[in-house]
């Protein structure tokens, strides 16, 4: 991976953590003040949580088995996989 492609990758994983970061505070502090959490706007903002997370893990876990066998590949797409239908499974 060249210097620039790292640089905008690191960028958008310090944006991602800053959004995710703000997610969660808001979602863990607005009960507290008698705000009702459950209510579709939160759940979308609790998957677009989900989906950042999974990209930036996703990303970084993918250079670390690019030169590995197989098998650790393999095992990186099962993974990916059950996140994404975990996340699908967030809306049933």
């Amino acid at each position: 991976m060249g210097k620039s492609n790292k640089n905008i990758l690191n960028l958008f994983c310090f944006i991602a953590l800053i959004i995710i970061a703000i997610l969660i505070l808001i979602n863990n502090l607005l009960p507290l003040v008698g705000v009702n959490v459950s209510g579709p706007f939160f759940s979308a903002l609790n998957t677009i949580k989900e989906i950042l997370i999974l990209i930036v893990i996703g990303l970084y876990a993918y250079y670390f088995v690019a030169g590995k066998t197989k098998t650790w590949k393999i095992i990186y797409w099962i993974a990916i996989a059950l996140f994404i239908v975990g996340i699908i499974l967030i809306w049933f």
